[in-house]
């Protein structure tokens, strides 16, 4: 009796730990946007160290401060659903879509977003896709 209490001690801290384990893990792989706390952006994100290559694509994009990330695995194979998982985290934050413009150069996909918040100032969600590779950029007026 007293091995089978042992047992079932073992086995509710083990599950208990395991349960607490996919909660920090997913904890960490949500990214937060260190431009506005309150934007969540989706599992899969990974933040890019340089602008610089999306500013190439939109260089009209230099007059706001831009965080970049890449999209991978799965989340970047369902781009309409990942790019739409962003926008409601934004719209959650309170920037709503004021404007679209999609166009394809060399085979990438490249769609700005003008957005603006509550208090009508302006921010831009950039989205340049080709293939499974997806690259989006946030960014506030400077």
């Amino acid at each position: 009796m007293a091995q089978w209490k042992v047992v079932m001690l073992f086995l509710a801290l083990w599950g208990g730990g395991l349960a607490q384990t996919l909660v920090e893990v997913t904890a960490v792989a949500a990214v937060a946007s260190s431009l506005d706390p309150a934007i969540r952006l989706p599992q899969g994100s990974y933040k890019a160290r340089s602008p610089e290559p999306i500013l190439a694509r939109f260089p009209e994009a230099r007059g706001y401060a831009l965080e970049v990330y890449a999209a991978k695995g799965l989340a970047s194979r369902l781009h309409a659903a990942f790019v739409q998982q962003v926008l409601t985290a934004f719209a959650a934050a309170g920037y709503f879509v004021e404007a679209q413009e999609e166009k394809v150069v060399d085979g990438e996909v490249r769609t700005k977003y003008l957005l603006k918040d509550g208090l009508g100032r302006p921010a831009l969600l950039l989205v340049v896709r080709k293939g499974e590779e997806l690259v989006y950029a946030f960014g506030k007026r400077k």
